[in-house]
């Protein structure tokens, strides 16, 4: 089941008949990593993924294949039976004057803080969020920094899932 894969995604071929076809052809030219696995389904290629930027490659290779005619969807959380939430460590090196905002994204991401670090003019910070929650943060922390820190998103454990896997609120006991 690739537990050690907590998102997912699905590649397709934009007017192709059989999904399939094209995911066993795309599946030919990706090679699976410690970070990404690909299976062919009938609905296009699955993408099976640690964290968000494990997705990057691909995307870029399916892109440079196949050009507009493929989709690649927004990635989504791999929920485990139970049901079950991925719990992710956090670790961002940045320069000191970004440390106000990147604290203030993680707490509105409701991230727990484990340790902060300053030396010289280097931040740096570590937390655990649920993944659901740090969707789009490499994205943002490219904004917050202008590009310049460098982070790590990775899964440590699954727990069980507190509130609805949508967000809605807490799930019937």
């Amino acid at each position: 089941m690739y537990f050690q894969y907590p998102l997912e995604t699905l590649a397709r071929k934009r007017a192709s008949v059989r999904q399939i076809d094209f995911a066993r052809e795309a599946r030919r030219v990706l090679a699976d990593t410690d970070e990404v696995v690909f299976q062919p389904l009938d609905l296009g290629l699955a993408i099976l993924a640690a964290n968000e930027d494990a997705l990057e490659e691909p995307r870029r290779i399916l892109r440079e294949m196949y050009g507009d005619f493929v989709e690649v969807r927004d990635p989504r959380v791999r929920y485990m039976p139970g049901p079950h939430e991925p719990i992710m460590h956090v670790r961002i090196t940045a320069k000191r004057d970004n440390a106000p905002a990147i604290l203030r994204e993680l707490r509105n991401r409701g991230a727990r803080l484990l340790e902060e670090c300053t030396r010289n003019r280097v931040y740096i910070v570590r937390a655990e969020a649920r993944l659901a929650t740090l969707l789009g943060l490499p994205a943002r922390l490219d904004e917050i920094t202008e590009g310049l820190a460098m982070h790590s998103i990775r899964l440590i454990r699954y727990a069980p899932v507190l509130e609805d896997p949508d967000g809605t609120g807490p799930r019937a006991a």
